[in-house]
């Protein structure tokens, strides 16, 4: 699991196993998919948020060409954006994160693409699992910091964190598991109880998370309002 990160765990959590389709709700995906590019990046000490704003503090080249690519739309902005600004920007991005993703997972020999029409024009692709030994490792890990007390790595508190804040822990823990272990889960994302962040850090993943949610609920109450 090593080589798989943030983004890539995330995405993964969310899709069906079987059916190959994703099981979060669609404003989760998408804002959790930003969440989780603009947190890969913080663990990677490549951003900060000052004044609310992203600042790029890290301009050398890292080992993922897709967090390059994303890296390089916020180094060459005209000016410093908002954490609002570029969570919608990369929201607007889930097709292509999601897509590009999915094509990592399924290179690795994790996922498989199973082209599918929906009325015979409209593609409704499938992406099952072939390889579940990641996933499996990675719930087990999961289970263990949640329901053992298991302290998690930063990069396993980032995860457990933004799969609280897009409302994906009955999906990824089950309903049984999670109504057991709810308390443990709001101890682990709270602020004030977790002691492995930096200051630094800990201000990022604040304000990620809580502009996420932020995000999610003006889009579902701009949906419900539509309709």
């Amino acid at each position: 699991m090593t080589d798989l990160n943030l983004i890539d765990k995330f995405l993964l959590l969310a899709l069906d196993d079987e059916k190959g389709k994703f099981n979060s709700g669609p404003f989760a995906l998408n804002y959790g998919l930003s969440g989780a590019v603009l947190l890969e990046l913080s663990l990677r000490e490549c951003i900060n948020i000052v004044d609310k704003k992203i600042v790029v503090n890290n301009v050398k080249r890292i080992d993922d060409a897709f967090l390059n690519k994303n890296l390089d739309i916020l180094k060459n902005a005209n000016k410093k954006r908002s954490l609002k600004y570029w969570i919608q920007k990369f929201g607007n991005k889930e097709r292509e994160i999601k897509k590009e993703t999915l094509d990592k997972l399924i290179r690795k020999g994790i996922l498989v693409k199973r082209e599918q029409k929906f009325l015979w024009v409209f593609n409704n692709d499938k992406f099952p699992t072939v390889n579940a030994k990641p996933e499996n490792i990675l719930r087990k890990r999961l289970y263990e910091i949640v329901e053992l007390h298991k302290k998690p790595t930063l990069e396993e508190l980032m995860l457990v964190s933004l799969i609280n804040t897009c409302n994906m822990d009955r999906i990824v823990y089950g309903k049984e598991r999670y109504k057991k272990c709810k308390k443990n889960i709001k101890t682990l994302v709270s602020d004030t109880e977790n002691n492995i962040l930096s200051t630094t850090m800990k201000e990022i993943h604040t304000q990620i998370t809580a502009m996420i949610v932020v995000m999610i609920s003006a889009s579902i109450a701009a949906t419900s309002t539509a309709s």
